[in-house]
């Protein structure tokens, strides 16, 4: 009986190593994404949001992410930002702030700690209270986390 050998020709071995490496791009990114959503403020003045955070400490002052008009967002009643690019093995803080027509802001929100993908705190706001009250942009809001 004779060994019978199989060649591969370097096109295919090259398309097969290609499609492990964008599989495993896709495994690892999506691990770094969280969705970010919070209780939406009622008040009749909303013009929209404004995200903060930092890696290291859940005490302010944070980092400035992005605005959100409530007009760009997809679902007011449900507002959500997609935080993408987070580094495996890091503690990532995020609040959240209200503002309203005359450029007011609120408190911020509670904070949110982000490890791996995962939220593991969601104490008090960085005000030492549940999140409520605030300056003319309304109530602080509660935020929480939802892996992407």
């Amino acid at each position: 009986m004779q060994k019978k050998s199989i060649t591969y020709s370097p096109l295919m071995v090259l398309l097969a190593l290609a499609a492990l490496f964008i599989s495993f791009e896709t495994a690892s990114s999506a691990a770094n994404e969280i969705i970010l959503s919070w209780d939406p403020n009622t008040e009749p003045d909303l013009e929209g949001y404004v995200l903060y955070g930092k890696q290291g400490s859940p005490d302010p002052p944070f980092d400035y992410i992005d605005t959100y008009p409530e007009v760009d967002l997809t679902d007011p009643l449900n507002p959500r930002a997609v935080i993408t690019d987070l580094e495996s093995d890091v503690t990532y803080y995020f609040a959240v702030t209200a503002y309203d027509t005359e450029g007011y802001e609120s408190e911020y929100s509670n904070v949110v700690s982000v490890l791996n993908g995962n939220m593991i705190d969601t104490g008090g706001n960085s005000n030492g209270d549940d999140g409520g009250g605030g300056g003319g942009g309304g109530g602080g809001c509660f935020i929480n986390t939802t892996k992407y």
